[in-house]
């Protein structure tokens, strides 16, 4: 039985799917792999029934500019509904405090069957620059009712990574354009978190072209161009 907040799952996370990194690509995360704390909403908030959950990982972009092509990620436990949906924003103050941040993009997956494995999973090409924020939300359903009421847990993380970049969200729902408004704001190394971590959600992105370099190959192919018209 998990406690308030917190349960621990048994086993390491493994990637699932094939890699779709690169050369020259970057992957950004906290966690090493062994991802096995489960965090979901206390029984506490049974009065306010379903909570709506949202958790995600901030980071900050090695180059100016770059282009996130996929988010890979792990849950615990789901509702009898396993979808989930991911979120990538922007942070345009850079401060690693996502509450300000606006979203770029989102879709959603059916996590049915993940178990303790990390999903990969290929977005829009979407450019980000400085700080940015990779998030998966899930409606936690209640049950057993007020007599023993229960939430599942599945935001699932690694209690040894940095906590000050991994943040989590409640509400009846969670308002996407504007994070800070939730009913319930949390950093992982918050007063209300009893186990500290990151959160087991990666992004791989590839560089964006300097512009000095993407002219010098809008050049060379012209200059090919040329030559074959020759």
């Amino acid at each position: 039985m998990r406690n308030d907040l917190c349960s621990i799952a048994a086993g390491a996370a493994i990637v699932m799917t094939a890699g779709l990194a690169t050369a020259g690509d970057t992957t950004y995360q906290y966690d090493d792999g062994t991802s096995n704390i489960l965090l979901g909403p206390p029984r506490s908030f049974a009065e306010f029934g379903d909570i709506d959950m949202l958790w995600g990982n901030y980071f900050f972009t090695e180059t100016a500019t770059e282009i996130v092509q996929s988010i890979t990620f792990g849950v615990g436990g789901l509702s009898t509904d396993t979808t989930v949906s991911l979120w990538l924003f922007a942070d345009a103050d850079g401060d690693a405090d996502p509450t300000n941040a606006t979203p770029l993009f989102s879709t959603t997956v059916d996590a049915a069957g993940l178990g303790s494995d990390l999903m990969t999973v290929a977005i829009d090409p979407t450019e980000v620059s400085g700080g940015f924020f990779v998030a998966v939300g899930h409606l936690a359903e209640l049950t057993g009712g007020t007599t023993d009421p229960d939430y599942p847990a599945p935001a699932r993380f690694d209690p040894d990574a940095r906590a000050d970049r991994s943040w989590f969200f409640y509400d009846n729902d969670i308002p996407e354009d504007d994070l800070g408004s939730s009913g319930f704001v949390q950093r992982m190394d918050g007063e209300f978190v009893p186990i500290p971590g990151a959160f087991s959600i990666r992004a791989t992105t590839t560089p964006v072209p300097a512009p000095s370099v993407a002219t010098a190959l809008g050049l060379g192919g012209l200059l090919a161009a040329r030559r074959r018209r020759a």
